[in-house]
C-alpha cells in the first residue's frame, strides 16, 4: 500500500507542477457554467421575470348599458409577478389592426369590441349573432404563441358570463309567466341581470384558496449545470490519465519501471489512484464553488459526496480500459472526445435527464453520465433520501468494477518489440 501511495503521489506531484493546466482545468468550466447558467436562467422555476403581454383594444361601445366592453377591458388589465397585459385603447379597428402588424413595440393581441354587442349577446342565440356585433380577435397569421390563448381565454370567460347571464334571463321571463305568478315586466332587466352574472363569474377565483404541501425546492439553472459540466469535463480527463500512461509506454519510461522492485499491479494500481484523487478533487471543487457562488442547492452533503466517489471511480475505472484498448496517443484523443461527448449529450450533462424519452434513458445508461447525473438531479433536485439514489451509486460502483475487470485481462504491460 506504501509502494502504491507512493507512486501516486509522484504523479500528482508532476501534476501540480503545471500551475497553468491546474487552473484551466477548474477555470474553463466555471466560465463555461457561468455563461450558459446566465443565459438560460429563466428557464427554470426560480426565475422571477413576468410574462408580459400587450394588448390593443378598440371598445367603441358608448351607451350607458353596454357593460361588454368595459369588463373584457378590464379583466385584461393583470399585474401580478407571473404575469403582466398592458391594455393599450384605440379609437378605431383600423388603429388596433395596425398595432397588432407593426413591424416593432407591435401588439401580441388586438381586440375590438363593437357598437352593439352588449346587447347583441342577451337578444339572441350566439349562433345567430349578427357578425357586426361580435367581439373582433385579431393576431398575426400562423401565430402560437401561449400568450395569445392566454388573452382568448380570458375574453371567452367574459363573453361567456354574458351567456350565462342571458341564460338566466330566460329563465327569470319563464318562471314569471307560469300561471299564478305576476311580475312587472318593467323590473325585469336584462342587462343588469347579465352583468350581476358577470361580475360574480369574475370573482368565483377568490372561493378557491390555493395551499401548498410539503415545503418546494428552489431550483436554479446552477443546480443542472454544475453537475452536469463538472462531469463533462471530469470525462474529458480520462484523457490525461490515457495520455500519461501511453506516453511513458512509448518513451520506454514504463518498461524501466517495471524493472524496478515494484509489483506491476501496484505500478498501475498507483497511477490509477493519482487520476482518481484528481478527478475527485476537480469534482469537489466545482461543487463547492458552485455552492458558495452560484447558490446551488445540495441536498444531502454525504449523498453528493458519495456520488462523485463513484463517479470519479467509474471514471478511473473507464480510463484504464481505454489505455488496455489503445495503443498510441493520437488513437486515445479522438475515442475519448466521442465518448465524452456522446455519452454527455444523451446523459443529462447538457440537459436534465430525466426530459428526455424514457427509452433514450435507458440507452444513456451505458455511459457513466447519465448515472451521475440520475443520482445527482435526484437528491439536488427532486429532493430524494440516500435508499432512492443507492442504485445509481451502486451502478457506478459496478460500472468501475466491470470496466477495472476488462481492462486487467486486456492491458499490456510490456508492448512487443518490433522485429527488425
Amino acid at each position: 500500500m506504501k509502494t502504491l501511495w507512493s507512486i501516486a503521489k509522484k504523479d500528482l506531484l508532476q501534476v501540480m507542477k503545471d500551475k497553468g493546466s491546474l487552473v484551466l482545468l477548474l477555470l474553463v468550466p466555471l466560465v463555461l457554467i457561468t455563461a450558459v447558467g446566465l443565459a438560460f436562467g429563466n428557464l427554470y422555476g426560480n426565475s422571477s421575470t413576468q410574462t408580459t403581454i400587450r394588448v390593443a383594444v378598440s371598445n367603441q361601445e358608448t351607451t350607458s348599458d353596454a357593460y361588454l366592453g368595459k369588463t373584457i377591458t378590464n379583466a385584461l388589465k393583470i399585474n401580478t409577478s407571473q404575469l403582466q397585459i398592458t391594455v393599450n385603447e384605440y379609437h378605431t379597428s383600423a388603429q388596433v389592426i395596425d398595432q397588432v402588424k407593426a413591424s416593432s413595440d407591435a401588439a401580441d393581441v388586438g381586440i375590438v369590441i363593437p357598437t352593439g354587442a352588449s346587447q347583441a349577446l342577451p337578444s339572441t342565440t350566439p349562433q345567430h349573432i349578427d357578425a357586426t356585433k361580435q367581439v373582433q380577435f385579431y393576431t398575426l397569421p400562423n401565430n402560437n404563441d401561449a400568450r395569445i390563448t392566454l388573452v382568448r381565454n380570458i375574453v371567452n370567460e367574459v363573453v361567456q358570463a354574458q351567456l350565462t347571464g342571458n341564460a338566466a334571463v330566460s329563465q327569470v321571463y319563464t318562471v314569471c309567466n307560469q300561471p299564478g305568478n305576476h311580475c312587472t315586466p318593467g323590473t325585469i332587466h336584462p342587462t343588469s341581470i347579465a352583468a350581476t352574472v358577470v361580475q360574480a363569474n369574475q370573482g368565483s377565483d377568490q372561493a378557491v384558496q390555493t395551499l401548498s404541501a410539503g415545503e418546494a425546492i428552489k431550483v436554479s439553472a446552477f443546480d443542472q449545470l454544475v453537475p452536469g459540466y463538472a462531469v463533462f469535463f471530469a470525462l474529458f480527463g480520462l484523457n490525461a490519465v490515457a495520455a500519461t500512461i501511453l506516453q511513458e509506454k512509448e518513451d520506454g519510461t514504463f518498461r524501466r519501471l517495471l524493472v524496478a522492485p515494484i509489483q506491476k499491479y501496484a505500478l498501475l494500481g498507483g497511477k490509477l489512484l493519482a487520476q482518481f484523487l484528481l478527478t475527485l478533487a476537480q469534482l469537489v471543487v466545482l461543487f463547492a464553488i458552485g455552492y458558495v457562488v452560484f447558490k446551488m442547492h445540495i441536498g444531502s452533503w454525504p449523498s453528493v459526496i458519495l456520488l462523485l466517489i463513484s463517479t470519479s471511480f467509474a471514471m478511473t475505472g473507464l480510463g484504464t480500459l481505454l489505455v488496455s484498448l489503445v495503443r498510441t496517443r493520437r488513437q486515445i484523443n479522438p475515442i475519448v472526445s466521442l465518448v465524452t461527448l456522446v455519452t454527455s449529450a444523451i446523459g443529462g450533462a447538457w440537459w436534465p435527464l430525466f426530459i428526455e424519452p424514457r427509452w433514450m434513458q435507458q440507452i444513456a445508461k451505458l455511459g457513466i453520465t447519465a448515472w451521475a447525473m440520475e443520482g445527482l438531479n435526484g437528491t439536488m433536485i427532486f429532493g430524494k433520501g440516500f435508499m432512492d439514489i443507492l442504485p445509481d451509486i451502486l451502478g457506478l460502483l459496478a460500472y468501475g468494477a466491470i470496466c477495472f475487470i476488462i481492462a486487467l485481462r486486456f492491458f499490456r504491460f510490456q508492448e512487443k518489440a518490433a522485429s527488425a
